[in-house]
């Protein structure tokens, strides 16, 4: 396993993107390539069964400079998300019309699973919030050669710190891919497609990957402790302080901030410098307090219901009214009050007001101080029993939170066990209503976020036990991320009774591939 230089990681953490090219021969690309055209041009589009239909691409994400970029940058236990796609860009009709790199949304061929606009993914199913720390990661994966006509993905260098796209910084758009290609970006990073002037369809898939467990030491072939700027990189705004709390969270240690003072009214603004020196500040009491207040005053506006957009007849649909600036809940992903940030960098001397205000009544208030004490990490376990509380909250919104808390905090989950087990096996009709077209529903969400916290707590020392028999009693859920997720935590925890409960699933849904796409006797 190759594992990430300094260089690399200061690289990633400034730019939020490196590329890679998987060791493997050639000849796996091309049989990749061979396989995605067929599947979706003689087929159907597979969606998140791509990997099934398609195995040989677990020999990229296998290769040895992949996983040890993964490893790198999410820790040895990163999970390979159940969720992943096939961005397909197909020919547009005017071929000779051109465009500057930034310019936000040209045409796409007619059938293109790509967007043209300047966007920062939606977690999948439902949202889940947006964290500055390498906690998600999204890979694009090129099988064949993508000249810059063919249309490769642009992204802007440095956007994961961003709250929403808005005016185009440090625009990359390369002159080309190489077959084969891996970028692995950062989950939020802003990014979009670009239209294919050629005459043969582009295939792109997209992979996503997620961190299981907070940070103890460096997990790259670090050899400095300080942060300093890599020696090149294609960010156009200095986000400096932030780049250094991340720098110093990824190799484990206490929260450092070097820069002085905080700036309350550039919180929540579009000026991203501002913002990530006020939310990376210099930590005093007083700022804390009035972090907490700006919380606290965020109560009774309702933020914790979505926006929802409206039809031509004026009746709401599952689908999220364009909020701009506004940060409330939605069901894209879920970009917090600049507070809520500040405070989770601020470590355990935020802990105990962020303790108080999950006692607050307005369940944005709620949502905000849970997240901010899921950020802070395992330190913030003396509040945990607190914070199970929540899960017995009305609100899925919540909930929701409070599980992906958990799973940030890991340690001292055993108090949270049961109240889990009750959501992932019981029915609330308050959380069943769709909430994007799809059909996904809260209900769904809370099962596959308490799935992932009980992913994120065999790391540690909770009662395992427990946690098998669990996941035993949800391998029939209808969300079929729920079992995925299971089934990986029972294959990790690797008792003898676990892996014949992971083999058994598995066993029970074996396909045959051979018979796809022609025709057989049997």
């Amino acid at each position: 396993m190759n594992l990430l230089t300094d260089e690399q990681v200061r690289q990633f953490i400034v730019d939020g993107c490196i590329a890679l090219k998987p060791d493997v021969d050639p000849a796996v690309h091309v049989k990749i390539d061979e396989k995605l055209r067929f599947a979706t041009e003689k087929e159907f589009p597979p969606g998140n069964n791509v990997l099934s239909r398609v195995p040989e691409i677990w020999q990229i994400l296998r290769a040895p400079n992949i996983r040890g970029a993964l490893t790198s940058l999410l820790g040895p236990n990163y999970y390979v998300h159940p969720h992943r796609a096939i961005h397909t860009s197909r020919p547009v009709e005017e071929k000779d019309v051109k465009y500057d790199a930034d310019h936000n949304g040209p045409p796409m061929g007619k059938g293109s699973m790509a967007g043209s606009g300047w966007h920062q993914d939606a977690q999948s199913p439902l949202s889940r919030a947006r964290h500055h720390t390498p906690k998600y990661l999204i890979a694009f994966y090129f099988p064949h050669y993508t000249s810059e006509p063919m249309g490769p993905t642009r992204y802007q260098a440095g956007s994961y710190l961003f709250s929403e796209p808005h005016k185009p910084t440090g625009v990359v758009l390369p002159d080309h891919v190489a077959e084969g290609s891996f970028l692995l970006l950062h989950f939020d990073t802003v990014h979009a497609g670009w239209p294919n002037r050629t005459d043969l369809a582009r295939y792109m898939i997209k992979i996503v990957f997620t961190r299981t467990e907070y940070p103890r030491i460096a997990t790259w072939q670090n050899r400095f402790s300080e942060w300093e700027r890599p020696e090149s990189h294609q960010a156009e705004v200095n986000l400096e302080p932030a780049w250094e709390y991340i720098w110093h969270w990824m190799r484990g240690e206490e929260q450092k901030h070097t820069n002085g003072g905080m700036d309350f009214d550039a919180l929540n603004s579009l000026d991203e410098e501002s913002r990530m020196r006020s939310v990376y500040h210099t930590v005093t009491e007083a700022d804390i307090t009035k972090l907490v207040d700006q919380l606290r005053g965020l109560a009774d506006q309702g933020m914790h219901e979505r926006s929802k957009a409206v039809d031509k007849e004026g009746k709401t649909i599952p689908r999220d009214h364009v909020i701009g600036t506004e940060r409330r809940w939605n069901e894209r992903a879920i970009v917090f009050d600049d507070a809520a940030y500040a405070l989770a960098s601020s470590g355990e001397a935020a802990i105990d007001p962020l303790t108080e205000l999950l006692k607050e009544t307005d369940p944005w208030v709620r949502i905000n101080a849970v997240f901010a004490l899921g950020e802070i990490g395992p330190t913030a376990r003396k509040a945990m029993h607190d914070i199970v509380k929540l899960l017995e909250d009305p609100n899925q919104q919540v909930v929701r939170q409070t599980l992906d808390a958990i799973a940030s905090i890991g340690e001292g989950m055993d108090c949270a066990l049961e109240p889990m087990r009750r959501l992932l096996t019981a029915s609330n009709p308050h959380w069943q209503d769709a909430e994007v077209t799809r059909g996904w529903t809260g209900e769904d969400q809370v099962r596959l976020n308490a799935a992932f916290a009980l992913l994120s707590g065999i790391n540690y020392d909770n009662d395992l036990e427990q946690i098998e028999a669990i996941l035993g009693e949800v391998l029939d859920d209808p969300n079929g991320y729920v079992p995925a997720v299971a089934v990986e935590t029972l294959t990790r925890l690797g008792t003898t009774s676990s892996h014949a409960t992971a083999i058994r699933y598995l066993q029970d849904r074996r396909w045959d591939d051979t018979l796809l796409g022609r025709q057989k006797p049997f």
